[in-house]
Order: C-alpha cells, then sequence, then structure tokens
C-alpha cells in the first residue's frame, strides 16, 4: 500500500490540494479545471489513484496497479507545468475512502475530482465517488464538469448560513483574477403548507411578512458580501430571489453563464441533518459547470 503521510508544516504553510484521476475523461477534465482555477502557484499537489478491485497482490491487480501508476504519472508530468511540488500515490480500496483518507492524511485544503466516472456508477448524472467524496471530505471539494476553460464568472449562493459564508470567504481568499464577474445570488424559500386555500387571510399575510423580512436579511448579507469583495474583483452583482433555493441558483447560474458554482455544504434547509445538504447536493447533481462545495469548520468538526 502507498499511502500519503502528512508532511511537517513549514511556517507559512502553503496549500495542499488533492486530485483523484483514474485516466477516464472526466477525471482528465479535472485536470485541466484544476489548471483554471486560483490555486497559488506554490500550492503543494498530490495526485491520487485508487485500484477498487481486485487486491493488488493478485496478478491482474498488479496489472492494475502498473496501469494505476502510468496514469498517476502521466498526471503529474500535466501539472508540473505549473506547480513544482506535485506527487502521485496509487492505493488499493474504495475510492470514495481512499480520497477522503488522502485528504485527511495530508491536511488537504482542496480536493478535484471529476462529476462522474472514478467508480462503477458512470452512467448518472453524478458518479458515486464524486457524491461521496463531496459528502465527506474533510476540506473543499471542487466536482469538474465540461471543458476547462478559464474562469470569468462565478455564481455564489448565500443564505446567511456559517456554511455559506465559510465557502464565501474560502473563494475570495484565492488568488482570484482581476477580470472575474461574480454574481451573489441570494434565494428566500416561501414557507410551505399543504393548500394556501385552507389558510387565513391573517396567516396569509404574516408568511408575506416573513418572505419580506428574509429578503431584507439576505440582502443585508450580499450587501455585507459586496463590501468585502470590493477592489478584489472587477464587477460584482447581487440578485435576492423567493422561490426553490436550488433551482433559483442554478437559474441564475446558467444567466450568464457561470463558469463555476459555490456553495456551503449545508445552509438554512430542513435537512440540516445530513452530511451534505439537500440544496447543495442538488445543485451538484445538475449545474452544467464545475461546483465548488465548502463546509464550514464547525460543520467539519462534526462526527
Amino acid at each position: 500500500m502507498n499511502a500519503l503521510q502528512p508532511r511537517a508544516e513549514n511556517q507559512r504553510r502553503a496549500m495542499r490540494v488533492v486530485v483523484a484521476t483514474d485516466g477516464s475523461p472526466d477525471a482528465t477534465q479535472a485536470l485541466e479545471w484544476l489548471t483554471q482555477f486560483p490555486v497559488p502557484a506554490d500550492a503543494g499537489i498530490d495526485i491520487v489513484s485508487a485500484i477498487p478491485w481486485p487486491e493488488s497482490t493478485t496478478k491482474a491487480g498488479r496489472e492494475l496497479w502498473k496501469q494505476a501508476a502510468v496514469i498517476a504519472e502521466d498526471a503529474r508530468a500535466r501539472l508540473s507545468k505549473q506547480w513544482k511540488d506535485v506527487g502521485t500515490a496509487v492505493d488499493d480500496g474504495d475510492p470514495r475512502s481512499v480520497i477522503t483518507d488522502a485528504a485527511a492524511a495530508r491536511s488537504a485544503d482542496l480536493v478535484a475530482v471529476g462529476a462522474r466516472s472514478l467508480g462503477v456508477v458512470a452512467s448518472a448524472l453524478l458518479g458515486s465517488v464524486s457524491l461521496g467524496v463531496a459528502r465527506h471530505a474533510p476540506c473543499p471539494v471542487l466536482v469538474c464538469k465540461g471543458n476547462a476553460r478559464p474562469l470569468r464568472s462565478v455564481t455564489i449562493g448565500l443564505d446567511g448560513s456559517l456554511s455559506a459564508r465559510a465557502a464565501l470567504d474560502y473563494f475570495a481568499a484565492l488568488p482570484l483574477p482581476a477580470d472575474l464577474a461574480l454574481r451573489l445570488v441570494g434565494v428566500v424559500e416561501p414557507l410551505r403548507y399543504p393548500s394556501v386555500d385552507v389558510l387565513s387571510p391573517q396567516l396569509v399575510e404574516l408568511m408575506k411578512e416573513y418572505e419580506d423580512e428574509r429578503r431584507v436579511e439576505l440582502e443585508r448579507v450580499l450587501g455585507a458580501a459586496v463590501a468585502d469583495l470590493r477592489g478584489r474583483v472587477r464587477k460584482i452583482t447581487t440578485t435576492t430571489l423567493v422561490g426553490q433555493a436550488a433551482p433559483s441558483l442554478l437559474g441564475e447560474a446558467a444567466k450568464q453563464p457561470s463558469d463555476l458554482i459555490v456553495v456551503g455544504a449545508r445552509g438554512l434547509g430542513t435537512v440540516k441533518r445530513l452530511l451534505l445538504g439537500s440544496v447543495s447536493e442538488s445543485v451538484l447533481r445538475h449545474a452544467s459547470c464545475p461546483v465548488l462545495i465548502v463546509r464550514s469548520k464547525e460543520e467539519a468538526d462534526l462526527p
């Protein structure tokens, strides 16, 4: 087994990135997207390739190991053109565990995976491995989709939660391109009730007041975010909508269209117990561009 081992941190810790590859087109797209993502020039890159079956002690396993090593080395040669500190590791086991364990061992700041492949469910909208990594990785996860291109337009979802703020802070701390255009989107989800017809006029009015209060609150959150980002990027626009969060965010991202969507892992939705919130998972499944998912420190510390 060739597992990654933690390294001693320098006084100023360089960003560490784990990128998974199996040689598939989707994994290759993740490598290409990583070269377009604002990763610092002094970052350390760890390329991980996993062999789910058979065990490496069998003849077939040894051949798979050799092939995985060649794929990882090809990826290293590709990324070494942009970063100096690039290493490889081949491990056997469930790819989801191999990738998340590598991220934990390296205290990674980012994991990059392709949206599909890297597993047996390549026909799904989102592969089982990429979804599993997004759910369980101890750090932000970049799930890559489509052909790589420079980041010029990015949509960030904000709902006032710690997770959404962590996503904004994480992205804002990266070396962003000067010509980047950001769209900050807040969505007020209406209160749900089986039938509005049975509600009293007073209750309908109270529900409307709630929506108005949430809109004002979100506009305040968006305004504070704009103030923090001013001077860092070329253009910032804000939008506050009333509707279902994931479809609204995806709709706004499609207008530009966006090269990246940034969301918190869990927001203010009704399914807070999940490792990945229902909104962020829906965005991840249906977005046509890469999605960056960031978990707040409080959530990352949860068992």
